[in-house]
C-alpha cells in the first residue's frame, strides 16, 4: 500500500494495516470535534495517476448536453420519495449515488470511506 502525500511530494509505503491507520490519522486529532478529523479531503480512485475527472467528463464528447439527457431519463424512471424535485444538485447527488455519470466529483475527510 502506498501513500501519495501531494502536498509534501513525498511518498509513504506502509506495509501493515495499523502502520496505514497511524500514517492517516497521524496529527487528526479535533478536539473541538473530540474526534479524528483529516485535514485532507481523500478520494477513492484505485490508480494514483487517475487525473480527476468527473465520470461524466470521462465519457468524453459533448458531456454538458449528454448530462442533460442521463438526468432527463434517471429523473423519468427513479423512485421520488425524499427527493425534492425542484433542485438539480439533489437530483445529481441521487443519480451520482446510483451510478449515473455526472459532473459530482466525491471528496470525503475519511481515507478509509475513501478506500
Amino acid at each position: 500500500m502506498c501513500c501519495n502525500m501531494t502536498d509534501q511530494h513525498s511518498k509513504i509505503v506502509v506495509n501493515s494495516w495499523c502502520q496505514l491507520q497511524d500514517e492517516l490519522f497521524s496529527g487528526a486529532w479535533d478536539s473541538k470535534l473530540g474526534r479524528f478529523r483529516s485535514n485532507c479531503a481523500f478520494r477513492g480512485l484505485s490508480n494514483a495517476h487517475y487525473r480527476l475527472d468527473t465520470t461524466l467528463h470521462r465519457l468524453g464528447g459533448e458531456f454538458a448536453c449528454l448530462e442533460k439527457h442521463l438526468l432527463r431519463n434517471f429523473r423519468k424512471y427513479a423512485y421520488r420519495t425524499g427527493i425534492n424535485p425542484h433542485s438539480i444538485w439533489h437530483w445529481l447527488s441521487v443519480a451520482q449515488h446510483h451510478g449515473l455519470p455526472t459532473r459530482l466529483l466525491d471528496w470525503t475527510h475519511s481515507p478509509l470511506c475513501a478506500m
